[in-house]
């Protein structure tokens, strides 16, 4: 019995600490507003290819924003793309990247436009796959400044009970908890602005040659250069959609990898946590039950704080009927994180929107093809 004492000890420290992580990013959630006022020109740059369910309805969400001081760009490799149609009937400015050879196709996308770029002091990035409320963008450049980049996060809507789609959700709600006011907070693709003179200081174009992650690398050079990322909780955007196991699987796979080879170290912890965390969980019921409870107890709390935060910031239509499944399916949602950490420790091939690639380094990226008309 001494090593579920053992093991129990050590679930219940690192439940504290992961436990006051998030207190602490609650707290940021409830009340970080920053309210400054900006009139400085902007420009939104949003890589697509294909088509989701809620494209034009996304696509829209960004050109009505209530910012008056901003022009948009939209980006995709080839004409044959039918979001390349699709944007077009909208009436967007649309730019055709060609086909990536040495890097992921969203940062060729967007490397592309940067070199295209109309004359503005604040550049933002953005995903075609969430959709923005009209305040977004005010909020998002709020708190900006030249030694800053501000960033928001993305919320899986659930709008019925699907067991996988759920999962995305929940699995994907764990990473809030990591964001706030600290300088540990990374930048997010889907929501992220940062000034001219800050990109082109912090020389995000050489991060991004044979780079696969757009975000990841942004948040390397701000790391090493000591530029402060700053965590907006009303970016939260939502993110429409149901998807299946197979995609389930896929995209949380895909991200894990992705980590294992741009944030090695958080990979480390992160599958040193797992491992405990599962292992505690999974062995103490048979072993020590009040043990158990304390494991599952502290997660669980953590889950309910994250949640009661979110609802404070996500447009109740956004949120899930299902809060109790956020509180209380840590535990799966622990056991997918270490199927992702198992399998990315086998492998660096990942498939983003039908293209596959192999990543051998931050910045080197074998790509094996793919269509351009695909979506995932």
């Amino acid at each position: 019995m001494i090593w579920a004492y053992l093991l129990a000890a050590i679930a219940i420290l690192q439940g504290l600490l992961t436990l006051l992580d998030g207190v602490r990013a609650a707290r940021h959630m409830r009340t970080f507003r920053p309210r400054r006022v900006s009139n400085q020109r902007v420009v939104i740059f949003c890589p697509c290819k294909g088509t989701d369910s809620e494209f034009e309805k996304n696509i829209r969400s960004i050109l009505n924003q209530d910012y008056p001081n901003y022009t948009t760009q939209f980006i995709v490799e080839s004409k044959d793309d039918a979001a390349y149609r699709t944007l077009l009937a909208i009436g967007a400015n649309v730019l055709v990247a060609g086909r990536a050879t040495s890097r992921g196709q969203k940062v060729h996308n967007l490397a592309c436009a940067i070199e295209h770029a109309p004359v503005a002091e604040i550049y933002v990035f953005c995903d075609s796959d969430a959709w923005f409320p009209s305040d977004w963008l005010s909020r998002l450049i709020a708190p900006l400044d030249s030694k800053t980049i501000s960033t928001g996060y993305r919320w899986y809507v659930v709008s019925r009970f699907h067991f996988p789609t759920l999962m995305r959700s929940a699995w994907n709600a764990s990473s809030v908890s990591i964001l706030g006011d600290h300088d540990r907070n990374f930048a997010w693709g889907g929501s992220t602005a940062i000034h001219r003179e800050t990109f082109h200081q912090l020389n995000i174009l050489d991060s991004w040659r044979g780079s696969v992650s757009d975000d990841y690398a942004i948040t390397r050079r701000a790391q090493r250069a000591g530029t402060k990322i700053v965590f907006v909780p009303e970016c939260l955007v939502p993110s429409y959609g149901e998807c299946s196991f197979r995609e389930l699987l896929e995209f949380t796979t895909r991200q894990t990898i992705i980590t294992r080879v741009y944030h090695p170290a958080l990979w480390r912890i992160g599958f040193a946590g797992h491992i405990i965390f599962n292992a505690a969980f999974w062995s103490l019921p048979f072993a020590h039950p009040a043990l158990w409870l304390a494991v599952y107890g502290m997660a669980a709390a953590k889950s309910w704080i994250r949640y009661t935060a979110v609802r404070k910031i996500v447009a109740a239509p956004a949120l899930s009927r299902h809060a109790w499944f956020y509180i209380l399916a840590s535990p799966l949602v622990a056991s997918l994180y270490l199927y992702n950490l198992i399998a990315s420790a086998l492998s660096t091939e990942i498939v983003w929107r039908e293209i596959h690639y192999k990543l051998i380094s931050p910045n080197e990226t074998l790509v094996f093809g793919g269509s351009a008309a695909s979506e995932s």
